[in-house]
C-alpha cells in the first residue's frame, strides 16, 4: 500500500547541473555588442527599444549556452547583465556626443578626438554641466529599455520553474489551479501589443 501511494506522488525530474559562473561569463559578451549597436543608432539620432529586446535575448541565449540551463539565479544574472549593458550603452552615447563636439572644435574629427589624450579630461570637466540636458533622453531610454526587454526577461523568469514528472515519465505542465492562474490564451494579444508598441516608438 505504501509503495503504491509513494509511486503516485509527482517527482521532480533530474535537470542538468547549472554552471552559474560560466553562464555569467558568457553573458558578459552581450555588453560590447549591445553598447556598439546602441551607440551606432544614437549617432544616427535614434533611441530604439529593439536594442533592449536584442540585448535581453542575447543575454539569455549566451547564459544558457554557458551554464547549460536557466534557473532563478541565472534569470537574475541575465537581468543584471541587461541593465548594465543598457546603462553603459546610454553613457556611450553621451561619450559619442562629447567626441563629436570635441572633434568639431579641434578639427580632429570624432575618432581623432576620441583617441586624443586631452579628450577624457575635457569630457569629465564638461560632463557635470551637460548631464542634466540628457535627463529627457534618459527617460526615453529607460522607458524603451523596459518596453523592449520586459517580454524576454519575464519569459526567462517563467522558464525557471521546476519540471514535475509523474510515474511513467510523463511531464506535468501544470495542475488545474496553476493552469487557471496562467492565462495562456491572453499571451497572443499581449505579444501582439508589445510588438506594435515596439515597432512604433523604435525611433524617437
Amino acid at each position: 500500500m505504501a509503495a503504491e501511494f509513494s509511486s503516485s506522488i509527482p517527482q521532480t525530474a533530474a535537470e542538468p547541473r547549472e554552471n552559474v559562473g560560466r553562464g555569467a561569463l558568457f553573458s558578459l559578451a552581450t555588453i560590447p555588442a549591445g553598447v556598439a549597436v546602441w551607440v551606432l543608432l544614437w549617432g544616427l539620432g535614434f533611441i530604439a527599444s529593439i536594442v533592449a529586446a536584442l540585448v535581453a535575448f542575447l543575454a539569455v541565449r549566451l547564459y544558457v549556452w554557458g551554464a547549460g540551463r536557466l534557473s532563478r539565479v541565472g534569470a537574475v544574472v541575465v537581468v543584471a547583465v541587461t541593465v548594465v549593458t543598457l546603462a553603459l550603452a546610454f553613457f556611450g552615447g553621451i561619450v559619442l556626443d562629447g567626441a563629436v563636439g570635441f572633434g568639431e572644435l579641434s578639427g580632429l574629427g570624432t575618432w581623432g578626438a576620441f583617441v586624443h589624450e586631452e579628450f577624457w579630461p575635457a569630457f569629465w570637466l564638461v560632463f557635470p554641466e551637460a548631464a542634466p540636458e540628457y535627463l529627457p533622453d534618459l527617460g526615453w531610454a529607460v522607458a524603451f529599455g523596459a518596453l523592449g526587454s520586459f517580454a524576454t526577461l519575464r519569459a526567462a523568469f517563467a522558464a525557471t520553474g521546476p519540471v514535475v514528472t509523474y510515474p511513467g515519465g510523463v511531464p506535468a505542465t501544470a495542475s488545474a489551479p496553476d493552469a487557471a492562474g496562467m492565462p495562456e490564451a491572453a499571451s497572443a494579444p499581449d505579444a501582439a501589443s508589445t510588438r506594435e508598441r515596439t515597432v512604433e516608438p523604435d525611433a524617437v
